[in-house]
């Protein structure tokens, strides 16, 4: 990819390095609180992230420097509140993307927040909302993507992966190199959005959906059931066949079964 092309950004464009931060989200909110001007695209990006956030309250927690904690900056006030569910979409498709640049592995959606590679975890997705009226006014949009770790915690180590383990590269890799791409990638996915593509992203997101069409183990209410995942749709529900019945789930009502 040509360097001129990078040149044209304004995702990233203002990009604020910390060396050590408790959340890049919460960091970049209290900037937004203390009614700094701060352009669509302004990135914080940490080399130590000790309180990283998860979905549904989780802990995300990075080995110091080895890997990609970033959090952007958006202001899409063209979105209606009932399709905020998009955000994670173009999000999830900038990334993914990326990774398909980097890899030939098999890159996936775990709806709803998570990336995976050969189906393990490569990047967890963070995406919070303010809200005025009927609109989105901003949204701080948080991702953790494994770079350069290769050790992992023995009770998840065969659960998750990183782009040197993917590339089995001997030496680390620089991180800020790598940013201009997924920045590229990123805002061509949210320039749709903006563009009115959501139909055709939708579809391009549920092509990418891990174990779509496929049957697989769900716990739903601690009981291990077997469907298979028909699609997200435009609200954010992943709708699930079990046969008999096709039913829609929310956030912590249906868990993978990995």
């Amino acid at each position: 990819m040509q360097n001129n092309t990078f040149l044209r950004l304004y995702m990233g464009l203002n990009l604020i390095k910390l060396d050590r931060v408790a959340s890049t989200n919460d960091y970049l909110r209290e900037q937004l609180s203390n009614f700094k001007p701060l352009a669509e695209g302004s990135a914080i990006m940490a080399t130590e992230q000790f309180q990283g956030k998860g979905q549904r309250g989780n802990i995300w927690r990075s080995e110091p420097g080895k890997n990609l904690t970033l959090s952007i900056l958006l202001y899409p006030s063209f979105l209606d509140i009932s399709k905020q569910f998009f955000l994670n979409v173009v999000i999830s498709l900038g990334i993914a993307k990326w990774l398909q640049a980097q890899t030939k592995a098999q890159i996936t959606v775990k709806w709803p927040n998570d990336i995976m590679a050969n189906q393990q975890k490569i990047c967890g997705i963070l995406i919070e909302n303010q809200i005025k009226k009927d609109s989105i006014s901003s949204s701080i949009t948080g991702m953790g993507i494994n770079i350069n770790q290769t050790d992992f915690p023995a009770e998840i180590s065969h659960k998750v992966c990183s782009l040197k383990n993917l590339l089995q590269k001997p030496d680390d890799m620089c991180i800020e190199s790598l940013l201009p791409e997924l920045f590229y990638h990123l805002e061509t996915q949210y320039d749709r959005l903006k563009a009115g593509d959501g139909a055709e992203l939708l579809k391009d997101y549920n092509s990418i959906l891990m174990w779509r069409g496929e049957k697989h183990n769900f716990l739903i209410d601690n009981v291990k059931v077997e469907g298979t995942i028909t699609e997200v749709d435009k609200e954010g529900q992943l709708w699930v066949d079990f046969g008999k019945k096709v039913v829609s789930f929310n956030l912590k009502e249906i868990a993978y079964q990995l």
